[in-house]
């Protein structure tokens, strides 16, 4: 039966998973006060396992001076293992805390980028806007301009005509040109709104997975 756990849980992960509680966000001074705790059980572990080493070598000096040598090291020993056994606990106890917060960090990291993911997206779609009506009036100009342009033109000679289709298909180069580059921006419009739902839609899976 032993044997078979293993493989049942290999078997049945994400049922494991689902029973794991959320977990929670965490502020600055929770995050000070977690990692203080950690470090003073780290620091006292270290404190006792300098204790435990040096009264072991303590002991084992002086049991050579007693009747009962043997039965005198086994005490020592027994006793350093029980204090470094005590230092054990606590350096389990800080890395749990360490665990922990780390995992509340992740947990802050996608909450604020869930909660910063439509403003991105507004901002985005502002600029977008604002470049747009940026090209129409910059290119009601230039009609503007091609327009007075070609009424100078039909009032001058052949060659001024000549001159202006010239310049008129050179409008309308830019025209196509423009009409190209505007193209290309609504498609990198939608390629970064794809992108901005795939993300969304990431975060809610990690959401999901991490619940």
């Amino acid at each position: 039966m032993k044997r078979l756990l293993p493989l049942l849980i290999c078997l049945f992960p994400h049922a494991a998973w689902a029973e794991a509680p959320a977990v929670e966000t965490i502020t600055p001074q929770e995050r000070a006060q977690l990692l203080d705790r950690a470090k003073s059980l780290k620091d006292e572990a270290g404190r006792i396992k300098t204790a435990a080493q040096e009264k072991r070598k303590e002991a084992d000096t002086a049991c050579w001076k007693k009747t009962l040598v043997s039965a005198c090291l086994n005490e020592a020993k027994r006793e350093s293992i029980d204090r470094n056994a005590e230092a054990r606990k606590l350096e389990i106890e800080a890395n749990k805390i360490e665990r922990e917060v780390r995992e509340r960090d992740r947990t802050t990291k996608r909450a604020r980028q869930a909660e910063e993911a439509p403003k991105k997206q507004a901002a985005t779609e502002r600029k977008i806007a604002k470049a747009k009506e940026q090209d129409a009036a910059q290119q009601q100009q230039r009609e503007e301009k091609a327009a007075d342009r070609e009424k100078s033109a039909e009032k001058g000679s052949a060659r001024a005509r000549v001159q202006a289709r010239q310049r008129e298909e050179k409008l309308e180069a830019r025209r196509k040109k423009e009409e190209k580059a505007e193209q290309k921006a609504l498609e990198w419009e939608k390629k970064d709104k794809r992108r901005a739902e795939e993300r969304a839609r990431q975060l809610e899976r990690a959401q999901q997975q991490d619940k």
